[in-house]
């Protein structure tokens, strides 16, 4: 169960991601709708942890996490910057969740129609108010996706199939 709600918790890390900035009004790439073939890694210091994946995404889905993603870096960062040059995308932001600071720095390249790669590096600190805690992470994420069709099979939009055969829902 940690080994899926960690990669939970990676896709979302990187379909968060997909959002409008605040000041320039420059997009992010969204996937292509379909079955996607994901391969992620995250560091967190004490080595890579590998995961694969397979996701169905449409449309709605796409628009609805961009949408929401949006609102909440809106809501909680006081700098998220993105630049897109060519065919790739970089965002640097400053933001604050749950009373920890998040600065980070995303960069992305491929079309996303038929493969993407992105990487976050990332590190997560506790507010300076707060003395109980004293935790810095610095944690790098990889994904590489892979279009793989239209038809997402038996999985519904937002479920993922993972490696070991478990349906779970990212989405």
């Amino acid at each position: 169960m940690l080994k899926i709600r960690q990669a939970s918790t990676a896709l979302f890390a990187l379909t968060a991601i997909s959002t409008a900035p605040f000041a320039n009004e420059v997009t992010l790439p969204e996937r292509k709708a379909g079955l996607w073939e994901l391969k992620t890694s995250m560091d967190e210091g004490a080595g890579p942890r590998e995961n694969a994946m397979k996701l169905c995404i449409d449309a709605t889905m796409e628009a609805t996490t961009v949408k929401t993603s949006f609102n909440e870096h809106k809501a909680n960062c006081e700098k998220y910057e993105v630049v897109r040059l060519s065919d790739a995308t970089t965002v640097d932001m400053s933001c604050k969740f749950n009373n920890r600071h998040v600065t980070g720095k995303t960069e992305m390249s491929g079309d996303f129609k038929s493969a993407f790669k992105v990487r976050i590096e990332s590190t997560t600190s506790d507010d300076a108010a707060n003395e109980t805690r004293t935790v810095t992470v610095h944690r790098v994420i990889t994904q590489e996706g892979t279009y793989i069709g239209e038809s997402c099979g038996d999985l519904a939009p937002g479920q993922a199939l993972t490696a070991d055969g478990q349906k779970v829902l990212v989405q």
